[in-house]
């Protein structure tokens, strides 16, 4: 069996509804050299059903026994992948059909030194489909310095060669959020990173509110930084990881745990207005508090 050039993961939990969605948008890809693998985070709905209703030979279905959380998933598509390059999709989201294609062309231009492309994407409401916003590409080369200030990169839209997971590890288990977010950097450690202009997925905004994954999120990321040394050694970027999650926490209505992150952050770096301003625009904005955790790329975790 000859090696695809790509390796598509997909890794679910009891997102029946919304899986088939994710799985015809890859296969719908102009790009073709290509194996699908759908990992199965032991879900107790139709998931299995909607699969197997699926049917092409690029399509690989694997069951985890217990469910293990999205990075042992991901992982476990990794291990079990062929293709030179990997990508992610989550089960929720979807590809525009060029994706890999654009992707695939932008890497035949670059040398060894770069491990990653990435795209472009819409916020889109999963209730209606409408257009939120948008997040347009800005940093290419070393953006090692970049992604310890923010998490910039669209996990939908990431084309990474397999050599990257080698050298940087794979998604730490640990992490009750900002896995992603902790990959893309490990990996800057060791390559470029590179984009293509074009928007190349659709990363769907749901309508929960934030407070529902607080109890997750605040200790992920907290466990986060402890990881990146190089983080907590600058005064202003910890300053703004402090004020983010500030802002998060007083979105969600913990007021007094949201202040005393936010005053932390100020007897750090008292001069960082940059971080202030930004998210004082971010408080104030009309627009679902989910939208304002996916600007501020929290995650779903």
């Amino acid at each position: 069996m000859s090696r695809p050039a790509v390796s598509v993961i997909i890794p679910t939990h009891n997102r029946a509804n919304l899986l088939e969605r994710a799985i015809r948008s890859v296969l719908a890809q102009t790009f073709e050299d290509f194996e699908l693998l759908v990992v199965d985070d032991a879900s107790t709905d139709n998931t299995p059903e909607v699969v197997e209703s699926i049917e092409d030979g690029r399509l690989r279905y694997i069951r985890l026994k217990e469910n293990s959380g999205a990075p042992v998933a991901r992982n476990t598509g990794i291990k079990k992948s062929r293709g030179k390059f990997i990508a992610f999709l989550d089960d929720d989201d979807e590809w525009l059909p060029l994706r890999l294609e654009v992707q695939i062309k932008k890497f035949e231009e670059l040398d060894r030194s770069f491990g990653v492309v990435y795209g472009g994407f819409y916020y889109v409401s999963q209730e209606g489909g409408k257009i939120l916003g948008k997040n347009i590409p800005k940093f290419r080369g070393d953006v090692y310095l970049h992604l310890l200030r923010e998490n910039f990169v669209g996990s939908p839209t990431l084309l990474i060669r397999r050599e990257c997971f080698k050298k940087a590890g794979l998604f730490d288990p640990f992490l009750t959020s900002s896995q992603d977010w902790d990959m893309w950097l490990r990996i800057a450690k060791y390559y470029k990173f590179d984009y293509v202009k074009e928007i190349v997925a659709k990363y769907y905004v749901h309508g929960r509110q934030i407070s529902f994954n607080l109890n997750k999120y605040i200790p992920g990321r907290e466990r986060f930084i402890k990881k990146h040394l190089d983080i907590r050694m600058n005064p202003k970027i910890m300053s703004i990881h402090l004020s983010q999650m500030g802002v998060l926490l007083l979105l969600g209505g913990s007021a007094e745990k949201g202040l005393k992150y936010i005053a932390r952050s100020i007897a750090m770096a008292p001069f960082n207005i940059e971080s202030y301003t930004k998210l004082l625009e971010l408080a104030l904005d009309s627009r679902s508090v989910e939208y304002i955790k996916k600007i501020l790329h929290f995650g779903r975790d």
